[in-house]
Parts: structure tokens; C-alpha cells; sequence
């Protein structure tokens, strides 16, 4: 049987529960509703449990009539935007259709509504609503109608802010409290709501907690409230409470790393003021390394001692070997074969050694590479040789590279000098197929990559961009066998399109500065086609073209404009047009379209897309299948 809660003199009915007992134990329970004041229940309580056998008679032969209820109906004439509201937290429409419910209590249900819906549009900004009730004979129930009109909404007159505390005395001070006014959610003339209201407090507040002052709490906050005038004074006493300062670090957790890999990591020194973000930025770097498995940090905030906090990390270890082993296919470069070793402790110093080979069609490849830990300015430096043998549009080279760099990332942006020499053979068909040409190309080649991924989701993006460009070069005079300037830069932009499409625009653009490509390894030019540039087309099959074999050009630029169309669950559906090219230069650029549909389905890793293609020019029909983020 169901249990009610009690209210005195509002618009819930008043319960009196009575437990049932036997010599076995509880047997029943009653809940018996009636409108007596609180001391009439008092009183019944007491008599009740002097004279049980009375009470329980009497109570038994008063259950028929309370069990008896009274049918009505309930209409909400009311703005849309909070009819529903209202609907699913108003009294007398949750006790419809109860057999608890009869006459009287309906018309104190009916006469407390007015109050309950004041009460659930105040916290919305709507203090002094319209509200029109009737209640009539409907068949053998009742209609009770509530017609309510908002009135108008609450605005924000005035507005004081103070803080006290510590806080005060930073040299700082005046500007960071300037900028927090600048930025506060709700100036004069805004909309007043309570939600909004707490979420300004909160933000004032975390804008003090999140540098230096930790524990500072809200002293005082009121919002006065004038209906008459729809107005609004609010005011808010912040305390930053006192300033808190890093101490030493403690680590726990390490058997096989040395501590010198955690330290290079640190964000913060001993001395310097707390900052939420410093110790975020820490945790950040040791979980993206491969390291360790799980990392957590502690620091106890203790008011009373602000100065020199220690800061208590707790690591858990990763296996210091790993081995990877793939299978994969995509229309690009066929199946695909990979088999990967890594180990993470060379030499007990965290150095880390990795070694990978890739099998495809079209393409093998093997690696080898030294990468050390992060030094004291977050780079990382690593060495590596790569072998890679292709065999794409007539064109086969084997490339052998050996390089060191450096790479350092900053929140979402990447940045990586490097410097690599490379020799490569390519050879492939004359352009009267009665001879193989054969090139032999060397360069040393220092470069600089820029990468920025500003994204919602990596794996999924639906708003965001991601932008590329790098800048690289050779000079006879530096064991090369070419001058060469070569600029490139790519841009993918995703965007909402509502509540179940998606705009994805991409480009990409480049050029190489040479008097001759003849003696530019082909891996520093361009040639574009296939399933991340120009669909419809093979891939690498458009460029400058000898005979059957297609070369390198100077100069590409291409351009993809696709919609996306959530169709069901992971799935979507998608529509696209491709253009560009590749070329000597930019007088004998051609551009090539493609379009086409597909299919994408979004797994925990990243899309998986088939798309069936047009090549206008081709005159062909092309299937290209892939996997991931495009860019």
C-alpha cells in the first residue's frame, strides 16, 4: 500500500500511518488520509496506541469511504515553454485518478495550485504571473481549468560584487578582478533565472579557486527580487580564503622508471602559487606517455597550512615491452599486413625503442626508432630509420631515411623541427616504352611541421578544425643533389548542420620552388587521387604524366565539400563532389572532379566509410573504402 507524505495545510492531503502488528510480526499497513491539523494527529497517535483494539475497529470501518474518490480533469492553457513543466509538477495533476481524492481534498488541491505554479516560474524569472482558475461540473466529475500568462520577465537592475581575503594583496589583484567583472554571466539589463543566477556565483567562484586560492568560498550572496517592477539587485560576498603555494613532490609507485622521468615533467616549482591548470598540465603529460597505466595526483587544501603543500602522486607501471600485430584493408593500397615491437626502458633510462613492419600491395615498409623522454621544455627528441619500397602509377622507388627531430605539444598544437637524409632510386617506364629510366635522388632536408587539432571529439569530430603546414628544404651545397623550397598545407573543417547532419569541407595546397624536379625526391612531390583527396580517381594517379607512369608535380590544390546524414544509431549517410590536381606547375594545372555517395558507420575508434565515386574525366567508377578522421 502506498506511503504519502504529510503536509499541514498545503496541497497534499494529510496522512496517518498505522503499522498493524501481530504476535508474528508486522502484518499490514493503512495509510489513512483525512484533513486533521497537526495536533488533531498527535492526538490520535496517542489514543491509538492506548486504545488499539478501538482504534483498529474504527479505523477498519472507516477504510470503504476513504477508498472512495472523486474523478476530475485538469487543462493547462499556458506558454509552450512551460506547459510541460507544469504538467509533469503540479499537485492535483500527479493525484489524478487516486481513489484518495475526494471532494474537500480536491478543493484544497485546486485552491493551492495557484501558489505551487507561482513557486515553479519564480526560478525561471517569472515572479508575478497571471493566473486564471475555475473549477466546474464536467459528467459526473469535475473540469478544473488554470489559465497562466507568464508576465513579464525579471531583468537585472543592479549588480555588487566584492571579494575579501588574501587576494587582495596580490600584485595582481586589479586586473584579475577587472577581467572577472568584465566576464561575469549576468550584467545589468540581462534576464533573471536561478539556475543562471547559481551558475554566476559558481564561475565567480572557480575563477578564484582554480589560481592561487583553492579554498575560497562564497561569504554571502542575495538576489532581490522586486515584482512590481520585474527587477532584479543581486550581490555577491566572495572570501578568497589564503594564498597557497607547491611544495615537494612525492612519488610513489615507481620500480622500473627512474624518478629523473617524472621530474622533467613537472609544471610547477617548490614556492610557486597554486594553479589548477599546472597540476592538469602535469597529469596530462605522464598519462600520455606510454609509461604508465593510471596516474593520480593529490594535494591537500588545508586552510590553516597554505604554504609549501606537497604534491603526492600515485603511479601504476605499464609493461615495459609491448607487441602489436594488425590486419586491415583499404582500396588506397590493398590489404595490409603489421607486425610492431616497443620497448619503453632502454638502458633503465625510459628511453624508448621501437621497431614495426607494414606490408600492403602497393607499398612495404620497416622503421626502426629511439625516441627519449620529454626534457625540462616539454620536447621530445628520437632518431629513426625508415626503408620503404612503392610501387604506385608506373612509378616503383626504394627510399631509405635516416633522421632525428624534435616535437613539442602544447595543448592542442604540435610543432616538430626535424632533419632527415634521404636516398632514393625510382625508376619506371620511358615515355616511349623502350627503355626504364632510373633516378637516383639525394637530399639532406631540414623541416618544420605546425599541427593543430581543435576538435569535440577526435574520433567522432562534429565541430572543429584541424590545420596543418610545413616548410621544408635542400641546397647542392649540403650533401643534396637539388635546391629545393617545398611550403604545404592542408585544412579540414567540420560543422553541425543541425541535429543530425554535418558539413565537412577539406583543402589542401602546395608547392615545390625548383629549377629542375628532376633530382627532387619524389616523396617531396606531389601527387594526389584517391580516397583522403580527389575520390573517383586510383590513388596517386594524377600528376605529371610519362607515358604510362605518372610523376611528381611542383604544385597540387585540392578541395572536398561533403555532407553527412544521420540515418539510424552509428549509422550515416553522406554526399560529396571532389576537385583538383597535381602539376609541373600552376600554367598546366588541370583540375579533376569527382563525386559520389556513401556510407559512414561510427565505431569507438573512429568512422568507417564506403564511398562509391564518380571520376568525371576518368569516366570511371571507383570504390574507396577507409578508416578514421579524414584530413
Amino acid at each position: 500500500m502506498p506511503v504519502y507524505p504529510c503536509h499541514d495545510g498545503g496541497d497534499m492531503p494529510n496522512i496517518v500511518q498505522v503499522f498493524v502488528f501481530t504476535n508474528y510480526g508486522p502484518c499490514n499497513a493503512i495509510s489513512v488520509m483525512t484533513p486533521l491539523p497537526r495536533l488533531a494527529k498527535l492526538s490520535l497517535v496517542r489514543r491509538f496506541s492506548t486504545h488499539f483494539p478501538a482504534c483498529l475497529l474504527t479505523l477498519f470501518l472507516a477504510l470503504p469511504a476513504a477508498a472512495t474518490g472523486v474523478a476530475y480533469r485538469v487543462e493547462i492553457d499556458a506558454s509552450s515553454s512551460f506547459e510541460k513543466l507544469l504538467q509533469e509538477n503540479l499537485g492535483i495533476i500527479r493525484w489524478r485518478g487516486s481513489d484518495y481524492i475526494d471532494r474537500e481534498q480536491l478543493e484544497r488541491l485546486y485552491e493551492a495550485t495557484p501558489h505551487e505554479i507561482e513557486s515553479l516560474l519564480a526560478p525561471l524569472g517569472y515572479f508575478n504571473p497571471q493566473i486564471t482558475a475555475s473549477i466546474t461540473p464536467e459528467g459526473t466529475g469535475w473540469l478544473v481549468r488554470f489559465k497562466v500568462r507568464r508576465g513579464n520577465e525579471t531583468l537585472i537592475h543592479d549588480v555588487d560584487l566584492q571579494v575579501e581575503g588574501a587576494i587582495r594583496d596580490e600584485p595582481d589583484f586589479r586586473p584579475r578582478w577587472a577581467e572577472l567583472i568584465q566576464v561575469w554571466p549576468l550584467p545589468i539589463g540581462a534576464r533573471f533565472t536561478q539556475s543562471d543566477w547559481d551558475a554566476a556565483k559558481r564561475r565567480g567562484l572557480q575563477a578564484l579557486i582554480i589560481d592561487r586560492f583553492p579554498t575560497a568560498k562564497i561569504k554571502d550572496s542575495k538576489a532581490e527580487i522586486d515584482p512590481d517592477r520585474s527587477a532584479a539587485e543581486l550581490s555577491a560576498v566572495f572570501d578568497s580564503g589564503p594564498r597557497f603555494t607547491f611544495g615537494p613532490l612525492e612519488i610513489n609507485g615507481l620500480k622500473r622508471y627512474p624518478r629523473k622521468l617524472v621530474e622533467r615533467m613537472v609544471t610547477f616549482y617548490p614556492g610557486e602559487g597554486y594553479s589548477q591548470q599546472k597540476l592538469l598540465d602535469f597529469q596530462s603529460a605522464l598519462q600520455n606517455t606510454p609509461y604508465f597505466t593510471s596516474v593520480f595526483m593529490d594535494m591537500p587544501l588545508d586552510a590553516n597550512q597554505p604554504i609549501d603543500v606537497p604534491v603526492r602522486v600515485d603511479l601504476v607501471e605499464a609493461p615495459p615491452r609491448k607487441v602489436d600485430a594488425g590486419l586491415g584493408f583499404d582500396t588506397d593500397k590493398g590489404p595490409r599486413g603489421s607486425l610492431g615491437y616497443r620497448y619503453t626502458n632502454i638502458r633503465g633510462l625510459g628511453w624508448i625503442g621501437t621497431t614495426g613492419l607494414a606490408l600492403q600491395r602497393a607499398e612495404q615498409s620497416f622503421n626502426l626508432k629511439i625516441e627519449l623522454p620529454p626534457d625540462k621544455k616539454r620536447y621530445i627528441y628520437s632518431s629513426a630509420y625508415n626503408f620503404e619500397h612503392k610501387d604506385v602509377s608506373g612509378l616503383d622507388t626504394l627510399t631509405h631515411t635516416l633522421g632525428i627531430q624534435r616535437a613539442r605539444k602544447h595543448g592542442d598544437i604540435e610543432v616538430t623541427q626535424g632533419l632527415q637524409y634521404t636516398m632514393e632510386q625510382a625508376k619506371y617506364a620511358s615515355a616511349d616504352n623502350r627503355a626504364e629510366k632510373k633516378n637516383l635522388n639525394r637530399a639532406l632536408i631540414p623541416s618544420q611541421t605546425w599541427t593543430r587539432r581543435n576538435l569535440d571529439n577526435p574520433n567522432d569530430p562534429r565541430s572543429g578544425t584541424v590545420m596543418s603546414w610545413q616548410l621544408s628544404g635542400a641546397t647542392r651545397a649540403l650533401l643534396s643533389d637539388a635546391d629545393f623550397v617545398r611550403a604545404y598545407g592542408r585544412i579540414a573543417w567540420y560543422h553541425p548542420a543541425g541535429e543530425r547532419g554535418l558539413w565537412l569541407l577539406r583543402g589542401e595546397a602546395g608547392q615545390v620552388v625548383a629549377d629542375d624536379s628532376q633530382n627532387v625526391p619524389i616523396k617531396s612531390l606531389f601527387r594526389t587521387g584517391g580516397t583522403n583527396s580527389i575520390r573517383g580517381y586510383k590513388f596517386e594517379s594524377l600528376g605529371v604524366n610519362d607515358g604510362t607512369t605518372v610523376l611528381g608535380g611542383r604544385v597540387v590544390a585540392t578541395g572536398s565539400v561533403e555532407y553527412q546524414h544521420k540515418i539510424v544509431g552509428r549509422w550515416r549517410a553522406a554526399v560529396f563532389t571532389d576537385m583538383g590536381g597535381a602539376a609541373q606547375d600552376w600554367t598546366d594545372f588541370k583540375a579533376y572532379h569527382g563525386y559520389g555517395v556513401g556510407v559512414r558507420w561510427i565505431s569507438p575508434v573512429g568512422p568507417l566509410a564506403l564511398d562509391v565515386a564518380r571520376g568525371v574525366e576518368a569516366k570511371r567508377t571507383q570504390l574507396h573504402f577507409s578508416m578514421g578522421v579524414g584530413f
